[in-house]
């Protein structure tokens, strides 16, 4: 059973691309979850979350017309950055790394 949906996928990118080619991503998406997650190591949720995420970043690729994340406005390279930064932070956190990078500065 896939972790997402079309319909989830097109809530993220407004693309035009079949219904069936964004199901035939999603395997590929989950395919390469399941190859670099432990089970057990993110929730169901998670899982749902990277797929959605790392399909529509798929999508956004395959498609040069896509525009994405949702109804925020962005600009296609920014998308395509912010899309491609979840599916990494969300990668580290399963694999047990942080999800984020702390940076402190001096108090001055």
């Amino acid at each position: 059973m896939p972790y997402c949906t079309s319909a989830q996928v097109r809530a993220i990118v407004d693309t035009d691309i079949e219904d069936a080619e964004i199901t035939e991503l999603v395997e590929e998406s989950d395919w390469v979850i399941d190859s670099r997650i432990t089970v057990g190591s993110i929730s169901v949720i998670g899982y749902r979350r990277l797929s959605r995420t790392m399909t529509a970043y798929m999508c956004m690729l395959k498609d040069p017309n896509a525009i994405g994340l949702g109804d925020y406005s962005h600009s296609r390279d920014v998308a395509l950055k912010l899309l491609k930064a979840e599916v990494d932070a969300s990668f580290k956190v399963a694999q047990g790394g942080a999800g984020f990078t702390v940076t402190i500065a001096p108090i001055e």
